[in-house]
């Protein structure tokens, strides 16, 4: 590792917004930097113009703070760098390592094809290499339009040593004299990303391995300037089950649908951090204070790693159960408040306290923090009905009167009971002796009349937390739905 301080960057474009590989990318450069006591910078890549989105670009910002991958400095905008490239570019012009191209786009179009029907490598032909400097001077001042190329050098290679791959090779005859300046004078990829790490510091790259090609000629533009190039990285792609490309087609690879899905950052944190790195073979779970003390480059993998949406379920649900309850409360209840509208918080009971009592009654129950909406909407609202089907089905398992009758046994029951708690209800209605129902079926009423459903938390922790008050309301509220049902179909 250089002896320079560690500086990364992590270095979006905001053409759309942060997916599930460039969310790895901005982990892997985080963790790198904080292992190392180093900076982790963030760079806006914006200078294509006509694809740039504002939107997108907050979108990135805001899933990295989600993340909890605070930057140290930035972001930097490309847009507003434009003088610095310039600068840049005309130092390689002086020193004859650029060049102005003025052939048009017709000239090379016609080039391409015809390597196209030959089924050949094209590359640009140099015609503009030789120019004399003052004639390209000349043509520029007159208003012709042209590009700046980098002037390759004849023979020769570009090596460097991978943090994954190890020592990798590029052959100069296999590049061409690629663009750093645009004719509209805006900077290219490699020449902008090339001048900024030099610009910002930065000594080392961490990257998906699609960028493996880009590395020569960035690595060509440092040795132009004379300056000191970073180390890189590059991980294998995260891949879909199917072995191809993780892309839309498998699922949401925006950052932001996992955040509106009620996955946590605790949960992403850690399973994009195995999307290419492993600490062993048997250790899963990982705060990101663990994997700030945890990482390592010598870890990382060499095979693509595989995006499984179930496996990211499994993190984030045994995330959910290991927290203090308060914490994840405070999770379910903001999460409610902004991403779920349907549920129907009465006013009384939209309180931080009481979704503290019903996240702890739901217990393991919840992989995602919606799932709070199917396992318990009915312990925020007193206005419900109950359904057509679930009073179909006790009249036909019990009978009406007797369903009825039970369910008002019950209340009666419960209404004496002294210590209004889990245990001592469960002990109750245990030992009772109802209409010759068998505990089980008891139970089966109960829930349906307090959650007017049949899926729901442990009963007893629902009846305590409801109260005894709103609890017996409802069972009395069924049987009486019960009866009227039963008068309605006679």
């Amino acid at each position: 590792m250089s002896e320079r301080r560690v500086v990364t960057r992590f270095a979006p474009s905001p053409t759309g917004y942060l997916h599930i590989g460039g969310a790895r990318t901005a982990l892997f450069n985080y963790l790198y930097a904080k292992k190392y006591g180093g900076r982790f910078i963030l760079r806006i890549e914006d200078t294509d113009t006509a694809r740039n989105s504002e939107e997108a670009s907050e979108a990135i910002l805001s899933s990295l703070k989600w993340m909890g991958l605070d930057w140290d400095d930035g972001p930097f905008y490309q847009s507003r760098r434009l003088d610095i490239y310039r600068k840049y570019a005309e130092k390689l012009l002086s020193e004859k390592k650029a060049y102005r191209c003025f052939c048009t786009a017709e000239r090379l179009e016609a080039q391409r094809a015809g390597k196209r029907a030959d089924g050949g490598f094209w590359a640009y032909d140099r015609l503009c290499h030789s120019l004399d400097e003052a004639e390209s001077r000349a043509r520029a001042d007159s208003g012709e339009k042209y590009v700046i190329r980098f002037s390759i050098p004849d023979g020769g290679a570009v090596s460097f040593n991978d943090m994954v791959h190890g020592v990798l090779n590029f052959q100069n005859d296999v590049l061409d004299d690629f663009i750093i300046i645009k004719s509209d004078g805006m900077p290219t990829y490699n020449f902008a990303v090339a001048v900024d790490d030099h610009e910002m510091g930065v000594t080392h790259v961490i990257r998906g391995d699609d960028h493996v090609s880009n590395t020569p000629k960035q690595l060509l533009i440092f040795g132009a300037l004379g300056v000191e190039a970073p180390g890189y990285g590059h991980v294998p792609m995260i891949l879909g089950q199917d072995k191809t490309k993780l892309s839309k087609r498998h699922g949401a690879t925006s950052l932001g649908w996992y955040e509106e899905a009620g996955f946590i950052r605790e949960a992403a944190v850690n399973y994009l951090a195995l999307l290419g790195w492993s600490l062993d073979d048997k250790t899963e779970f990982f705060t990101l204070a663990e994997l700030i003390d945890k990482f390592s480059e010598s870890r990382f993998g060499r095979t693509p790693a595989v995006f499984d949406i179930k496996k990211l379920e499994y993190f984030n649900q045994s995330h959910l159960k290991t927290m203090e309850i308060g914490v994840r409360s405070e999770l379910v209840y903001n999460y409610a408040k902004k991403y779920i509208p349907e549920l129907k918080i009465d006013e009384k009971y939209d309180d931080l306290e009481y979704f503290k009592s019903v996240t702890a009654i739901a217990g393991d129950r919840l992989r995602l923090l919606g799932d709070i909406k199917n396992y318990a909407w009915f312990m925020f609202t007193d206005e419900f009905s109950y359904p057509a089907e679930l009073r179909d089905k006790i009249i036909k398992d019990h009978g009406a009167e007797a369903a009825a009758r039970a369910l008002r046994q019950m209340a009666e029951i419960i209404e004496g009971v002294g210590e209004f708690s889990p245990a001592d209800l469960e002990s109750v209605l245990r030992n009772a002796k109802i209409e010759n129902l068998n505990f089980s079926k008891l139970v089966f009423l109960l829930r349906s009349s307090l959650s007017a459903q049949t899926v729901s938390p442990g009963i007893f922790e629902v009846m305590y937390t409801l109260g005894r008050a709103r609890s017996l309301e409802r069972i009395n509220r069924l049987a009486a739905a019960i009866e009227v049902h039963s008068a309605q179909c006679k």
